[in-house]
């Protein structure tokens, strides 16, 4: 259940970041059960990011840069520290977001 929760905030804060309201498209790899059965987390921060990094200029792209990786090893981490280092990640990403100016980011 507390992993649960960890992916929706996860979730939440990508889809509100790219306005992604459907489950079909990318919304269907941005859900808590891609970010908790499949260990997806990493994939959602990127793809929640790609169109802020897409746009910005080079010194814009610092942050998101030490985003990634920062939170590149999710992908091979041990279960334990995958949830919580997920929950840092969430609220650093909504923190990132309310800077940047998205709206209901947090």
């Amino acid at each position: 259940m507390f992993s649960e929760q960890i992916a929706i905030k996860l979730e939440v804060v990508a889809r509100r970041a790219l306005n992604i309201k459907n489950p079909s498209g990318m919304g269907g790899i941005i859900s808590a059960e891609y970010i908790e059965k499949h260990r997806g987390a990493f994939t959602v921060i990127c793809m929640a990011l790609a169109p802020y990094y897409l746009n910005a200029t080079e010194e814009e792209r610092i942050p998101l840069d030490d985003i990634v990786e920062r939170y590149q090893h999710l992908q091979t981490c041990g279960l334990e520290e995958y949830f919580k280092t997920v929950s840092h990640a969430t609220e650093e990403l909504k923190t990132l977001f309310h800077d940047l100016g998205v709206q209901d980011a947090e």
